[in-house]
């Protein structure tokens, strides 16, 4: 009995510490793994393009938090996806419309700002809908760009193809070239409304910008794409570019990441497209962007969190590195910290179980004491006497408790001790009664 006693005990404390290491390290688990690698590669468009120039404010950002970001150009998002794919990079800018059926674990960090899809054409063609292509010489960008990628989709949308058009793979450069030359027809482009090459399009009077009339019918086609009103003179108000509102085809920027990208890589480089993008631009609202709209790939579950609830505090309060080791101490307390309440909770269990059985114990003896003083009964004062003798063995032997409850059991013996001589006083008292009566009737002991 005693030692299951004691099995009981140690059971039910070991229990009590492995559930709080547990949920300790289930949470570290979950929040933390360990500290990430100083170093980030991002793959970029063409270097005098909108992604490159994005691409070096995140890595003045990333220096200040003690992060190293390589900027690795290419020529444009389909080769971004492809390496972030083969896990040649950790990171890239991807252009919506550009993204495969299957990506390989390959998420999406949030859109980040709208790339218009210009459509500048020679102007006495008079163009208004995609199909009025057919026939005609188009540029719809470079092998692997994302304009390329996008444009022969909605190409395809109007049943226009290789097969009823002559569409060449020209760069933006290559493209503004040839169109202004007379080599072509029109030229898809997707660039920044910043971009010169923009500008010097719309100051060519030889050529002039489709406003695209079916915008909204290829939004709901297509998720990754919204309708983008440009504005009278929204882009050079003292030149009046452009000259009259125009509508075209607008996606978003994503920032996409590998798969298996670490968690704390996560929040920094959306830490970085916060501070970058969310002041909005020609197009976009202050506030807009970051933003879990308009994605093609499945967003990353790390940045769902971050966009929906923001920065931690202790990453607004301290620099990110710092930031990690504290969450880490944290986490790596918190099973400790756990552990105190659960402990505390179960000790004191414990210490109301061990005093109980010791009260019980008392309350035999209060009641074994009161029936002491009532009791005119020889058998029944020795049947107390009895049971008080076996209540003192039993505290006697119970050395199955913790020291500190000792003194309470040498307490209990000491009082028991004292009713017991009471108890024999009064059967001294009893006997000598019995044995007074006996003589005064005459009548002969032991009869």
């Amino acid at each position: 009995m005693t030692l299951r006693r004691r099995w009981l005990r140690i059971t039910v404390i070991g229990t009590t510490v492995l559930v709080a290491l547990v949920l300790g390290v289930s949470v570290a688990n979950r929040f933390a793994g360990p500290l990430p690698p100083r170093r980030l590669v991002i793959s970029t468009g063409r270097e005098d393009g909108a992604y490159h120039q994005f691409a070096l404010a995140y890595q003045r950002i990333l220096a200040s938090q003690g992060f190293k970001l390589d900027i690795q150009p290419g020529p444009g998002s389909v080769a971004t996806l492809r390496r972030l794919v083969a896990g040649e990079v950790d990171a890239g800018f991807v252009q919506g419309g550009t993204a495969p059926g299957i990506t390989a674990g390959v998420t999406a960090l949030g859109s980040l700002f709208y790339e218009p899809l210009w459509l500048f054409y020679r102007k006495e063609l008079k163009l208004s809908y995609l199909s009025e292509l057919r026939g005609k010489r188009v540029a719809v960008g470079e092998p692997g760009s994302g304009t390329q990628q996008l444009a022969l989709r909605l190409l395809a949308d109007n049943d226009v193809s290789g097969d009823n058009a002559r569409l060449m793979p020209l760069s933006a450069a290559d493209a503004e070239t040839a169109l202004t030359s007379g080599s072509i027809d029109a030229a898809f482009l997707v660039v920044s409304p910043r971009a010169e090459i923009v500008h010097r399009l719309f100051a060519n009077r030889d050529v002039e910008l489709m406003s695209e009339r079916r915008s909204l019918a290829y939004s709901g086609r297509h998720q990754y794409i919204a309708p983008l009103r440009i504005g009278e003179g929204v882009l050079d108000i003292a030149h009046n570019i452009p000259r009259e509102e125009k509508v075209v085809v607008g996606v978003t920027a994503t920032l996409a990441v590998k798969a298996g990208i670490h968690p704390d890589h996560v929040r920094l480089l959306l830490n970085a497209a916060d501070r970058v993008h969310r002041k909005g631009g020609l197009l976009e609202r202050p506030g807009q962007f970051p933003s879990a709209a308009n994605l093609e790939l499945p967003l990353n579950d790390h940045a769902e969190r971050y966009l929906r609830v923001g920065p931690s505090w202790l990453e607004r309060t301290f620099p990110f590195w710092m930031a990690g080791l504290l969450d880490r101490l944290v986490l790596v307390v918190l099973p400790l910290v756990t552990l105190f309440p659960l402990l505390g909770v179960t000790l004191s269990l414990l210490d109301r179980r061990h005093r109980h059985r010791i009260a019980r114990r008392y309350e035999i003896l209060r009641e074994s004491a009161i029936r002491c003083e009532s009791s005119s009964s020889l058998a029944a004062v020795e049947a107390e006497v009895e049971s008080l003798r076996k209540l003192r063995r039993d505290a006697v032997e119970e050395t199955n408790v913790p020291l500190m409850y000792f003194g309470e059991l040498f307490h209990l013996t000491m009082h028991i001790d004292l009713v017991l001589e009471r108890l024999e006083r009064r059967r001294q008292a009893l006997i000598e009664a019995e044995a007074a009566t006996r003589r005064a009737i005459n009548v002969p002991a032991g009869r």
